[in-house]
């Protein structure tokens, strides 16, 4: 069952959907920030940007607009929530909820969060106050939804703190890391060192790369790549944008080198990506 708020005049939407019909929620959120909760005993198992990926129960996956998901039909007890900017911006409102960064468009982009037993409960009742609230048509509808997606994502964050995150630390040193990975959503396409995101932070590179030694499984510049690499296979993938054309989008002038960094982070080169993966473009 899909449940969906629209205003159609600032094109704002909120989707909560259910295994039932998640794949028409899916090809409707194409520009949405994406929830997808496993509630079942069963695995499911799915696809991001071409990589196989498993959910085991009570586990949430966090997924950005940019990112191709496909779930397979099945009966697996899921819930889904895709938002788009229009009804609530992380950007704007990241001192509200604290998920840009790390929930999305973080270091990890497709981070993967377990929910214990009360954790599961209290999320649960939360979707349920949703699902009531979609039903109710008044005034104060949108803001009513909007509080509760907010609060959703505010109880999600404080997990992922936890989970994602070496160490419980200064609250300071965790907005520096989801800063950084925040700079390299914007900027990756132009910007590949991480001097060029220190100068924008203000700060030294070392402070940078301290941090994240500390907090991050990846270091700054291992972020900068796997956002440029991961951009590089959806593009590969999904579009029949030549090779050499996406070497130039994502800043690489020279299509050698374009090739030489795309080889040294996946194992292949981008020929070999394209022809021997499914879902390839037309051209080459």
């Amino acid at each position: 069952m899909i449940q969906r708020f629209q205003h159609p005049a600032i094109a704002s939407t909120f989707i909560l959907a259910d295994q039932e019909d998640i794949s028409s929620a899916i090809l409707f959120a194409d520009r949405h920030l994406k929830f997808i909760w496993n509630q079942d005993e069963k695995e499911l198992s799915l696809t991001v940007d071409g990589l196989s990926l498993t959910l085991l129960q009570n586990q949430i996956l966090c997924c950005t607009y940019n990112q191709d998901i496909q779930i397979p039909n099945g009966d697996n007890a899921l819930v889904v929530l895709f938002f788009n900017k229009e009804f609530y911006c992380i950007h704007t409102f990241d001192q509200e909820v604290s998920c840009n960064g790390l929930l999305f468009f973080g270091s990890d982009f497709t981070p993967v969060i377990q929910l214990d037993d009360e954790e599961t409960q209290s999320l649960g009742f939360l979707v349920e106050v949703l699902k009531k609230e979609f039903k109710t048509v008044d005034n104060n509808q949108e803001e009513m939804l909007r509080i509760l997606l907010k609060r959703f994502i505010i109880l999600v964050t404080r997990l992922a703190r936890k989970q994602l995150l070496k160490v419980s630390t200064n609250p300071r040193e965790i907005d520096v890391l989801r800063q950084f990975n925040s700079l390299v959503e914007e900027h990756f396409k132009t910007k590949k060192n991480v001097g060029e995101y220190a100068d924008l932070m203000n700060r030294s590179p070392k402070t940078i790369a301290n941090i994240f030694t500390k907090l991050s499984k990846k270091s700054p510049l291992q972020v900068i790549h796997d956002r440029v690499s991961m951009e590089a296979k959806r593009l590969l993938l999904y579009t029949d944008v030549p090779i050499k054309s996406i070497g130039y989008e994502l800043g690489y002038e020279d299509y050698a080198q374009f090739s030489k960094f795309f080889k040294k982070n996946t194992g292949t080169n981008p020929q070999e990506f394209r022809i021997k993966n499914p879902g390839l473009a037309k051209t080459l």
